[in-house]
């Protein structure tokens, strides 16, 4: 039993080290840019839990004992109010990103029982993006940028207030996509005015937007976690490498949402409330799980300030790795990561040879 437990603490020891994963991520983006062509692709995911708990015999265990329904769509956003209010997001994010058209997955699940109500929020938004490079330097023959290319990187922590309304078909009419309220009112629209009227901590928290990145973007780029590919190996987004990625000789990776001991684990995010519908009292509960993201990028990256924009970040980007400095931090975390296994491997063999 010695034998097994130093095996699994030395187990768990190297998952807390090099990172661990969750299940299920609240606010999640995954991007790939290529500053040179001011080009790239972003998709974004919000994931929202809400569990309602009522006292049985109550009317709203009467309306959702054995209810189970799932409401699941994809809407085409390529010019409109709805594409022009996802911009004007950004743009008050202080990020001067632009999405040329989205691709909008909703999922939303009711399911009742006796005394508990649990409704679940998956909106996906995929687009083409572009307008985030701040500069455009040049060679003066008129090829491609050759200095640093400035990146802004505000744009990870937009958030879109208040409902989105889309048109999801003559099945379901006009839905918000945004906001949780979104899918009682389409589906049991007189409980879903009891909720809002109820109080204001109700009505706040079947508000909350679900396209709501504000903890990814409130996270500095210097307690992600980075890494130099010079194979183009981690590319991840689909189809980044079917385009023209210009003359970038390595991938900068970006990415956030594992655990370790130095950066320690992102935090979910938990609210309640109770609200009074046809004299019974309901308790509802709120859950974001933690927030997760990887942005890739063309180019060798740093993180960089300009003096005019305080505190905003901006990434360097230069399509060459600058100069020397030892081999690239992708390879010195794939050897220590290695290290680390043939160790492992070490220990299980020195252990076995004892028996």
């Amino acid at each position: 039993m010695r034998r097994l437990a130093v095996i699994v603490l030395g187990t768990i020891f190297a998952a807390g080290w090099f990172g661990g994963s969750s299940l299920a991520y609240g606010a999640q983006i995954n991007s790939f840019l290529v500053p040179e062509h001011d080009e790239g692709y972003a998709e974004f995911m919000g994931l929202k839990f809400i569990q309602i708990r009522y006292p049985q015999g109550s009317s709203a265990a009467k309306m959702f004992g054995g209810v189970n329904e799932r409401l699941e769509f994809t809407v085409s956003l390529q010019t409109g109010s709805q594409l022009e209010q996802l911009n004007r997001s950004m743009l008050d994010g202080n990020s001067p990103m632009q999405l040329a058209g989205a691709n909008v997955t909703y999922t939303g699940t009711i399911r009742g029982s006796h005394d508990t109500l649990m409704l679940t929020y998956r909106v996906e938004l995929d687009s083409q993006v572009s307008g985030y490079v701040l500069n455009r330097p040049s060679d003066d023959d008129g090829d491609a940028p050759s200095d640093t290319i400035l990146v802004d990187s505000n744009w990870r922590g937009f958030v879109i207030e208040g409902p989105l309304l889309v048109d999801a078909g003559p099945s379901y009419g006009e839905v918000d996509v945004n906001q949780p309220i979104g899918l009682l009112q389409t589906t049991f629209p007189e409980f879903a005015q009891k909720l809002m009227d109820s109080n204001a901590e109700t009505r706040a928290i079947m508000t909350q937007p679900v396209l709501d990145f504000g903890d990814i973007g409130r996270t500095p780029l210097e307690r992600w976690h980075i890494l130099f590919d010079p194979t183009f190996s981690q590319a991840s987004v689909k189809g980044v490498l079917n385009t023209d990625i210009g003359k970038a000789k390595v991938l900068s990776v970006y990415s956030l949402g594992e655990c370790s001991i130095r950066e320690g684990c992102p935090q979910p995010r938990e609210a309640d409330s109770i609200a009074s519908v046809d004299g019974a009292d309901l308790k509802v509960h709120i859950s974001t799980p933690q927030p997760n993201a990887q942005i890739e990028i063309a180019g060798y990256t740093t993180i960089e300030s300009k003096p005019d924009n305080g505190d905003l970040e901006i990434i360097g980007v230069s399509l060459d790795n600058p100069g020397p400095g030892g081999p690239p931090m992708f390879t010195m975390q794939v050897l220590l990561v290695l290290a680390g296994m043939m160790g492992a491997v070490a220990v299980i063999v020195l252990l076995k040879a004892r028996k």
